[in-house]
């Protein structure tokens, strides 16, 4: 629900522009692009990708599967899924850098080894370009 809409200046992604605010067709989009990296070689070969939508439905629950402490124990590849699918999600997003209203959604990407333990994450809303005047971001009832 769109409670109030009000020029601001905004970090945003292309991607928002053209898939808008659903968090199923971000989730989507946001697959379909880690199958791409990987398709060019960007993204670790073994990693996997999961993604719900939180319970608060403005949190996208990210699991990066197939990689470890005990195959990554460096954590390249590990640091290498997470930044990617959350300079993927920032794309998507759109946030008031005033902290006003709240980012569109929030990411919470955690990389599990093979019992489903999270051994690292990132949690945040995105990064991107500041568009002064130009984006609309729109405060939603939690």
């Amino acid at each position: 629900m769109i409670d109030s809409v009000q020029q601001t200046l905004c970090i945003t992604g292309t991607d928002h522009l053209e898939i808008g605010a659903s968090l199923a067709a971000i989730a989507a989009h946001l697959v379909q692009e880690v199958r791409e990296l990987r398709e060019r070689g960007e993204f670790p070969e073994r990693a996997s990708v999961q993604i719900d939508i939180g319970p608060q439905e403005r949190l996208l629950d990210i699991l990066i599967t197939g990689l470890s402490p005990e195959n990554d124990p460096d954590r390249r590849e590990t640091v290498a899924a997470l930044c990617a699918v959350f300079e993927l999600a920032s794309h998507a997003n759109v946030i008031d850098i005033t902290g006003a209203i709240a980012p569109l959604f929030t990411n919470r990407i955690l990389a599990v080894d093979e019992q489903g333990v999270p051994y690292a994450g990132l949690i945040g809303a995105g990064l991107g370009d500041i568009h002064p005047g130009e984006v609309t971001c729109r405060q939603v009832s939690p």
